[in-house]
């Protein structure tokens, strides 16, 4: 038999192990570790470099050198070792695409919601909806074809943007029975709701989305608007461009978490949170904070329920990508003391109204926008 090149079948071996590294990493949507690799300088290096071999390019926008990202990662690291040693907890943190950026940095990159309490308070009433009353204990929006998939903001502070979108998809889908996609670039770039360093998911609700519509994403049929850039550039329009138009929108009211369950029930939910450092790095399991109300962030939340020890959670929709918590969604614990639901989901709810149309895909034209 003949003897294989010594060097060449230790690459292999060093190759196949950092595609096994990967896989796991993809597998588990983070990159496992042991106390043993944060024992030294030196095992930390390694750690991170197991890590890089996945993910090096999720910071590399922030520029900076090596070092510096290495010492946030060294601190998250730590804090997500700790924190998962924890008893009681129902949920678990991981070294995800966020784990070499501070809190600082991640805020400011992959949140910007803003709140615009008035114009909140100014869409129509919930109450002069049609109540639901009683509601099943467990909804889920996913499961009756009416969710998008996961979307990915990319470093750019848009997630007002996909929160909106997200629901006037929803709601279209609703009415309609055609789930289409829609265009956050377009969002981005015409609704005047704001920019990579935040906005205003009431302006898309209660303004741009009844007004002008939504246009179609590249991912659809043309025409449609082109594709989502994480940059916010000039308005094209397209003479005819068909769009989505919603017939208003309602304020779930707010500090009531009974209404927001009745609300979620009808149909998916624009709902603004504060997304902290656990929020950044959390894994799996029921997140329970702790978070305050500072409002940073817009999620989708698509249903509720509880697990087997009657713990209960809403279901959330992020735009942080599937490899981000549980495939791009998080469940955070429901019906806590404090009126404002955990941080803050109960202060801000809002969706879009679509009256019922016929089954057949009605989409409606503008020429401008």
């Amino acid at each position: 038999m003949e003897m294989k090149n010594p060097l060449a079948v230790g690459l292999l071996a060093l190759l196949v192990a950092a595609m096994a590294v990967a896989a796991a990493a993809h597998d588990d949507d983070d990159v496992p570790f042991t106390d043993e690799d944060l024992e030294s300088e030196q095992s930390m290096w390694n750690l991170y470099d197991r890590w890089r071999a996945v993910y090096a390019s999720s910071s590399s926008h922030l520029g900076g050198d090596i070092e510096s990202r290495f010492e946030a990662f060294k601190a998250n690291a730590r804090y997500v070792s700790e924190f998962n040693k924890k008893e009681g907890m129902t949920y678990e943190l991981g070294l995800n695409k966020f784990a070499d950026m501070t809190l600082e940095e991640f805020v400011a990159k992959y949140a910007g919601a803003n709140v615009d309490a008035a114009a909140a308070l100014a869409s129509v009433p919930e109450a002069e909806e049609e109540m639901v009353g009683d509601v099943p204990a467990a909804w889920d929006w996913r499961q009756h074809g009416v969710v998008t998939p996961v979307k990915d903001q990319g470093s750019c502070g848009s997630c007002w943007a996909f929160s909106s979108v997200g629901a006037v998809e929803s709601a279209y889908a609703i009415a309609t029975k055609k789930l289409l996609r829609l265009s956050e670039q377009q969002v981005l770039d015409c609704s005047g709701g704001g920019d990579c360093g935040g906005g205003y998911t009431s302006t898309v609700l209660s303004e741009f989305a009844v007004k002008k519509g939504i246009a179609l994403d590249a991912s659809g049929n043309p025409p449609y608007y082109p594709p989502y850039q994480a940059k916010k550039l000039s308005c094209r329009t397209v003479a005819g461009k068909p769009v989505v138009k919603m017939d208003g929108a309602a304020s779930v009211p707010s500090s009531n978490e009974v209404a927001l369950k009745q609300s979620v029930y009808k149909q998916p939910v624009s709902v603004l949170i504060e997304a902290n450092s656990n929020f950044q790095l959390y894994k799996q399991g029921v997140y329970s904070g702790p978070c305050g109300t500072s409002i940073n962030h817009a999620v989708l939340a698509v249903g509720y329920g509880a697990t087997p020890d009657n713990t209960k959670y809403w279901i959330i929709k992020n735009s942080w990508g599937t490899g981000w918590g549980e495939k791009g969604y998080i469940r955070m614990k429901r019906d806590i003391a404090a009126k404002s639901g955990l941080c803050g989901i109960a202060l801000y709810g809002m969706y879009p109204i679509k009256k019922t149309v016929a089954i057949s895909m009605v989409v409606d034209a503008v020429d401008s926008y």
